[in-house]
């Protein structure tokens, strides 16, 4: 979004955006950013934070993210064996990390090459921000019709828009569920650009890498 005008694009890397002539203040990206070394029941603290302030029974969207040794995985059994060899307690990752553990990877590596994003791009999570956006957490589930109609009503206000954005994202061959994701990542980003949005927690240090291990709300 630039000078409230939107643009719907579907991109293949995160990387990509940055190719261009266009300065980003803000990218928010539904992407765990900063990674633990040692397996924690839980995640990182951030994670914990997170599903704390969802609450029942959205809480069970924020997974854990996977520790580091994780990403040089090669397989799924790999990526469990690492996450269990991490610490004496450690178990093995969900199928939702081992799902995304490419785009993982890919924030990673960008971010540790180019350390001038790091004021950029952002880590948010769009229950986190439906939950700040409406001041509750959202009752069904988004994959639910319900829960897709809550989340329209949710957004309209700030995105008058909204009809034209999720044609467009069809258009694209994006389900709509991760279209709405999307807009209220955008709204995330909308505040921290204007200095509005906070961090869950506001007090965790940054991982081994220097990476910060924040959710943006």
């Amino acid at each position: 979004m630039k000078a409230n005008r939107l643009t719907i694009r579907k991109v293949s890397a995160l990387s990509t955006i940055f190719d261009g002539s266009i300065n980003f203040k803000i990218v928010a990206v539904d992407v765990p950013i900063g990674l633990l070394d040692a397996y924690e029941v839980g995640g990182r603290s951030c994670d914990r934070a997170a599903r704390e302030f969802l609450g029942q029974p959205r809480s069970s969207s924020v997974f854990p993210a996977p520790v580091r040794a994780v990403l040089a995985a090669t397989s799924w059994d790999d990526a469990c064996a690492r996450s269990r060899a991490s610490a004496p307690h450690g178990k093995k990752i969900t199928k939702q990390v081992w799902n995304i553990l490419d785009k993982i990877r890919e924030v990673d590596a960008l971010l540790q090459s180019r350390s001038e994003l790091l004021k950029v791009v952002r880590e948010v999570h769009p229950e986190v921000c439906f939950r700040e956006l409406v001041g509750r957490s959202m009752v069904y589930r988004k994959a639910r019709v319900a829960g897709r109609d809550e989340r329209r009503r949710a957004l309209t206000r700030s995105f008058p828009q909204l009809d034209m954005i999720e044609k467009s994202g069809r258009d694209q061959g994006l389900p709509i569920e991760d279209i709405l994701d999307a807009v209220v990542a955008c709204w995330s980003a909308r505040r921290l650009a204007n200095g509005d949005a906070r961090c869950l927690p506001d007090d965790s240090p940054p991982d081994a890498a220097g990476l910060p291990m924040v959710i943006w709300v």
